[in-house]
């Protein structure tokens, strides 16, 4: 196998999931058992996340198809009208069946029109969708535009307001010039967490404007390095340590900018500060399972910096940490409410 292949495969090995190399149709049928359900992947297949997880929604055999124009042999033909789009949900029943009756033939023709004879569902793509979203690549020319396309689509799974709208020029430029270096996205998010904890030790010390920038910077690299992990297919860390570490450090420079502010502005602002961290954790506890309308407009850290900062220019610190509070309080009763919602009753059978 070629040393790029077996890179990739070390990547996804490093990420915990087990990877099985079948060098032929039968190493693939004797990896799998009957009742697996399996993702069809065309050799060059560049493809918006969106497809997949229409696929992966449907049960039984299905495939992604385009229209048999402005496509060309890039894209197999598997009837007088249509040509696979590269996508494909089968089981491990059709696999061990193919495999078995395979004999010098290609196994990913003949495993897509055995789909094709037993009835599989055909899902169409729409032709001006295929040159945006599906790519098969065969020579350098087919990947103009891929990495743009890539992280456009990095840009739209974002799940804060800041990294979608504000911020999103900024972070997707950086991202698509950091994608061909050697930096990995764990290196940026160390970065933000170290301008979170300067942001911290500033406010401490009573520099109120120098913190305020630091956690501005924090909030963008930490953007940066999701966007970056999203590109590269890593995962984006929500659950592990990262995705502790740097709302922490940014509630934690919270906590001192109002500690610095009671002198003169009263404990109130102690009270403030303690009142929006509770409600965050609350509502990151509401949303863990179960994501509610709207999610990308809660309340979190970096979208609380930012919203904090027009508040800083005027020295209005009191005031700001009182919308805090409202905004945070706000994103959790909102949350709680969706999340507790009951489902509605199914409608009655005639």
């Amino acid at each position: 196998m070629p040393a790029d292949l077996l890179a990739a495969i070390d990547r996804v090995r490093g990420q915990g999931f087990d990877v099985v190399i079948a060098r032929t149709a039968a190493d693939a049928a004797d990896a799998v058992a009957v009742d697996d359900r399996l993702l069809l992947v065309a050799d060059g297949l560049l493809a918006s996340i969106a497809h997949v997880e229409r696929l992966l929604g449907l049960d039984g055999v299905a495939l992604l198809t385009v229209p048999d124009v402005r496509v060309d042999d890039r894209f197999e033909r598997i009837d007088a009208h249509s040509r696979w789009a590269g996508l494909a949900l089968v089981d491990g029943a059709l696999l061990h069946r193919t495999a078995a009756a395979l004999g010098d033939w290609d196994l990913q023709s003949t495993l897509l029109r055995r789909a094709v004879q037993g009835g599989a569902r055909q899902i169409a793509v729409r032709g001006e969708e295929v040159d945006d979203q599906i790519t098969v690549a065969e020579r350098a020319d087919d990947l103009e535009g891929a990495e743009e396309r890539l992280v456009r689509g990095a840009a739209a799974r974002r799940k804060d307001w800041v990294s979608a709208y504000l911020l999103a020029p900024a972070e997707a430029a950086a991202s698509a010039a950091l994608m061909p270096q050697p930096v990995s996205p764990g290196s940026i998010r160390l970065g933000a967490a170290l301008f979170a904890l300067l942001g911290l030790l500033s406010f401490a010390e009573h520099s109120l404007g120098l913190g305020m920038a630091m956690l501005l910077f924090a909030a963008f690299g930490e953007g940066v390095g999701d966007r970056l992990a999203s590109l590269r297919l890593q995962d984006e860390e929500e659950a592990s340590w990262w995705g502790y570490v740097l709302p922490s450090l940014s509630a934690a420079a919270l906590v001192a900018l109002a500690y610095t502010l009671s002198p003169a502005r009263g404990w109130g602002c102690v009270a403030l500060a303690a009142t929006t961290i509770a409600f965050v954790v609350a509502r990151r506890i509401e949303t863990a399972r179960r994501r509610p309308p709207g999610a990308r407009w809660l309340a979190e850290h970096k979208g609380l910096a930012w919203l904090l900062l027009p508040f800083a220019l005027f020295g209005l610190w009191g005031s700001g940490l009182t919308l805090l509070a409202i905004y945070a309080g706000a994103s959790f009763f909102w949350a709680q409410h969706h999340a507790h919602a009951t489902a509605p009753a199914a409608a009655p059978q005639d």
